[in-house]
């Protein structure tokens, strides 16, 4: 070989080497493509990336919710805003992240690089210069004998931070003027924390993004850590130094939420709240006081038991106050002095709302407690969230329990989350969220203690029950979640969803307490005297007494409202659930202000309520809820050898004429009222395919009905009748169902042979319950069906799951069960229910939705038939309030089974 060979030859190998370092090194690729992760087991699959809005772009774009990899959006805007020169430089220097490499003497920005401090860097590597606007250059390569330093992003940081804290006026150098202390706190800790956001970022996931692969990166975390808690620390101190009390109080706020279990934060926190709340008990206003108790309160909810005997003596102090205002109160009731009584009284439940008889001496005036009446079709009986099916006992379920989010309604019939047991919105973490939760300690209000464990327990429960609708969300959750201490939780998720937030709102159960007590997730006695975190608790369910009407109460939780967010909520203090059924007149109920709501009033019955002979005037308002998943049908149990016939399934779906049974029975003359569905879903909804004039293509086919159901009844071993169970204590109902008898009964009025006969059975709604939903004895049901969120898809294949049809189970018909006949077409469409849970992405949901619909149409698992719209009666001084604004929304918007959506908000005016 020639030496000028050889010497191509040895420049071709180092140009290799150096590319392909600059491909793995520089550049960050590592083997596989972007979005998915490398099995163990060979190949690549697929990595779950989930999102809290569904519309959220990829990360890495430039833009809004750019990658701190690539810019960190926080100091961009700092700089923006910025108006001191010093603070816009310092924020702006960081706001790319580089590391600075000095090579042959030359000093230059670069893209952060992957081999950490100590340890040696390859021969070759390559290299991105950064431009003075953050612009990224070409790669290029670089000798490591060349190099002779190489910064860190994060060490330079530090630096800059400490030379900026040692300058005047919050250091002793002289340095830049014009700044405050202030000034150069807020900016220290704004750019750390962007630097730490940047570092946990790079190192997350090392294998889609090699920024600071290795061990040894894990030094370099614990100074910015350090040092962002030691500035945010000093921020307290300054304020305090300065008698600033609204920023010791926000930065006390923001360091407990921060900091949940730092002793050292928790020490400094606590001296600053007791100089301010001895500050506030010096007054003479009573509003001081009860800024005093706040400030306690939010202290002691962080941090329980913390503060010592400072903070104890402060608490002590304030409830003397509260009782010498209490004592005012009974004396000057014992005068007739009320008015002056109720003032007291006001000041002594603002100060300390659980002294003994308070409460009492509340509803005896008539001061600050208000008492909301809301009638129920069928009194509770089972009301945890296991085993919760009436409405009734759903509304029940809304007052005593919360989710780790809530779902917030909106007029449009739409909805967004905000925290319920959580402390705040979660943080998103790897394939997960984390929550910081509102712990409940055990203590003489409560002896049944909330704490993370709870979360891991109750999603314990739900595996022991995974058919159960509690369990819906468990097919996108990834086992039990992971309790860092007794206040924070992680869950993380196996698949992704669309939005899941929607998967985070199950209710959480005193699991631990249960636990111990040895009680199953659907305990009976449990269910009968339930208890949870939610803003009310269970205060008499007296036992049924004749005929005279029942009433459930319930009284405000005193340790719901001890949160910051939520001082002295719920407003309304006492809930009334009255059995309407057995009042002697729902109007005068409304008319006397013995009641405030009334849900499912039927279309033809607002006119009792709303005209001039019911001499309401104003005082109540009907309205439709436009927050209605709740759709009828007809389910067919595919157990009963004669239903599994596809052919009497097809048969009776299309025999039914649902719009002239809507305008015969349930519209009263309002025809754009109620909708006849076409397949599986609400005909409104996204996941309904419409036809001519919007609406679903109608499923009615009465000569098509005749041949399907012939068919069926040719084999001589049919049987020519059909048992149909419906509520009998509903008239509408029974009207109903009486007019689908005529219509398939009417299909063989003047036809030789064989005939389908329907046999109507009406049956307790609680027995109906128990043999369509536990013991699978009946052939059809005439029932309604709630989906549970607005991802429609995902529902329909937790209620068609062969998995879950056994008793209790979702899949009360069986479908797919072994045994029931299911054909290959049936088996299709399972298998694309079951494929949709893979989908996270909105077009191919609905792309897919559309199939669904028509395999559904074809296999018919359950007969669908209209969507009723749901009338509410809201007497006009109950205000519904989902949020801390002072405008209320409308009542329509909120979802008419579990009602009390935002409750604690909730006011009684005028």
């Amino acid at each position: 070989m020639t030496a000028p060979s050889r010497a191509r030859r040895s420049a071709h190998r180092l140009l290799a080497a150096v590319a392909g370092l600059m491909t793995a090194f520089a550049i960050g690729a590592v083997g596989q493509p972007p979005g998915e992760e490398e099995d163990p087991k060979g190949g690549v699959k697929k990595k779950v990336v989930v999102e809290d809005d569904p519309t959220v772009k990829p990360k890495g774009n430039a833009g809004p919710g750019t990658a701190p990899n690539v810019r960190l959006d926080e100091l961009v805007r700092g700089a923006e805003e910025a108006t001191l020169p010093a603070v816009k430089q310092f924020y702006a220097k960081y706001a790319v992240p580089f590391d600075r490499l000095t090579a042959k003497g030359e000093v230059s920005r670069i893209k952060p690089i992957p081999v950490p401090r100590g340890e040696r860097l390859p021969v070759q590597f390559g290299v991105q210069r950064l431009g003075d606007n953050g612009q990224i250059g070409d790669v290029q390569g670089v000798n490591a004998s060349d190099v002779s330093k190489l910064e860190y992003y994060e060490e330079l940081v530090l630096a800059d931070a400490k030379a900026v804290l040692e300058q005047k006026p919050f250091g002793t150098k002289a340095g830049t003027q014009g700044w405050s202390a202030q000034d150069q706190l807020a900016a220290v800790e704004r750019v750390t924390a962007a630097a730490l956001r940047f570092h946990d970022y790079a190192r997350e996931n090392p294998r889609e993004r090699p920024i600071r692969k290795g061990k040894g990166w894990e030094d370099f975390r614990k100074p910015l850590v350090e040092t962002l808690r030691e500035v945010r620390l000093a921020q307290l101190r300054s304020a305090v130094t300065a008698s600033d009390w609204a920023r010791v109080r926000e930065t006390g706020s923001r360091l407990m939420l921060l900091y949940p279990k730092d002793n050292g934060v928790a020490e400094e926190v606590a001296s600053a709240r007791v100089l301010e709340a001895k500050r506030l008990l010096a007054s003479e206003k009573h509003f001081d006081h009860v800024k005093a108790r706040e400030l306690l309160d939010e202290y002691e909810a962080r941090y329980p038991g913390g503060g010592g005997e400072p903070v104890r003596a402060l608490r002590a102090e304030i409830t003397a106050q509260a009782q010498k205002a209490f004592t005012r109160a009974k004396d000057k009731k014992a005068v007739n002095d009320l008015s002056t009584a109720r003032d007291a009284l006001a000041q002594a439940a603002a100060l300390d709302p659980t002294i003994p008889g308070l409460r009492d001496m509340q509803r005896d005036l008539k001061a600050g407690y208000q008492t909301l009446y809301v009638g129920v079709r069928d009194y509770p009986e089972k009301m945890s969230p296991i085993t919760a099916r009436l409405d009734s006992e759903k509304q029940v379920v809304e007052l005593l329990f919360e989710g780790l989010l809530s779902e917030v309604p909106d007029d449009g019939g739409g909805a967004r989350y905000r925290p319920g047991a959580a402390l705040a919105m979660p943080t998103v973490v790897p394939n997960g969220r984390e929550f910081v939760l509102r712990t409940q300690e055990r203590n003489a209000a409560s002896p049944f203690a909330f704490e993370s464990h709870d979360v891991v327990s109750t999603l314990k429960f739900l595996q022991s029950r995974p058919d159960t609708w509690a369990a819906y969300p468990l097919a996108w959750l990834d086992d039990l979640p992971t309790p860092k201490d007794n206040t924070t939780v992680r869950i993380t998720f196996k698949q992704g969803h669309p939005d899941p937030r929607a998967l985070l709102t199950f209710k959480l159960l005193p699991a631990k307490w249960m636990t111990d007590n040895n009680k199953p997730v659907d305990d009976a006695g449990f269910a009968e005297k339930p208890f949870g975190t939610g803003p009310y608790k269970l205060h008499i369910n007296p036992r049924a007494d004749g005929s005279a009407a029942r009433e459930m109460v319930f009284v405000d939780n005193p340790l719901y409202g001890r949160w910051r967010d939520r001082i002295n909520q719920p407003n309304i203090k006492e809930i009334r659930l009255v059995e309407v059924s057995k009042l002697p007149s729902a109007v005068d109920s409304f008319r006397q202000g013995s009641l405030h709501i009334l849900t499912d009033v039927p279309t033809a019955e607002l006119d009792k309520f709303m005209s001039p002979e019911a001499n309401l005037g104003n005082k109540v308002q009907a309205y439709t809820a436009t927050n209605n998943r709740r759709v009828h049908l007809l389910a067919v149990n595919h157990r009963r050898p004669q239903m599994q016939s596809k052919a009497l399934r097809q048969g009776l779906s299309l025999a039914i004429d649902r719009d002239a049974i809507l305008n015969e029975v349930f519209r009263a003359g309002k025809g754009d009222l109620h909708k006849a569905m076409g397949g599986p879903f609400p005909p409104r909804s996204w996941a309904s395919p419409k036809g001519a004039g919007g609406t679903p293509a109608p499923l009615v086919n009465r000569d098509l009905a005749i041949t399907k159901l012939k068919a069926y009844l040719g084999d001589m071993g049919a049987k020519t009748d059909v048992t149909l169970s419906y509520p009998e204590r509903d008239p509408l109902a029974a009207l109903a169902c009486n007019k689908i008898k005529a219509q398939v009964e009417g299909l063989f009025k003047d036809l030789p042979g064989r005939k389908l006969t329907i046999l109507l059975e009406p049956l307790p709604v609680h027995d109906l319950l128990l043999r369509v939903e536990d013991e699978h004895r009946y052939d059809l049901a005439y029932v309604p069906f709630e989906y549970p969120d607005d991802w429609y898809p995902y529902a329909l294949g937790a209620m068609l799951d062969p998995l879950a049809a056994e008793r209790g189970g979702r899949n009360w018909m069986g479908f797919l069960q072994k045994g029931t006949g299911a054909d290959d077409q049936d088996a299709r469409l399972g298998q694309l229910l079951t494929e949709l849970r893979a989908y996270r992405d909105f077009g191919q949901v609905a792309t897919k939705s559309v199939e669904v619909h028509k395999l559904f149409n074809e296999s018919v698992p359950f007969v669908p038939l209209w969507q009723l719209d749901r009338h509410i009666l809201v007497h006009n001084s109950v205000k519904v309030f989902v949020d801390d604004s002072d405008t209320p929304v409308s009542p329509r918007a909120l979802n008419p089974t579990t009602l009390f959506q935002g409750i604690a908000r909730w006011r009684l005016e005028g």
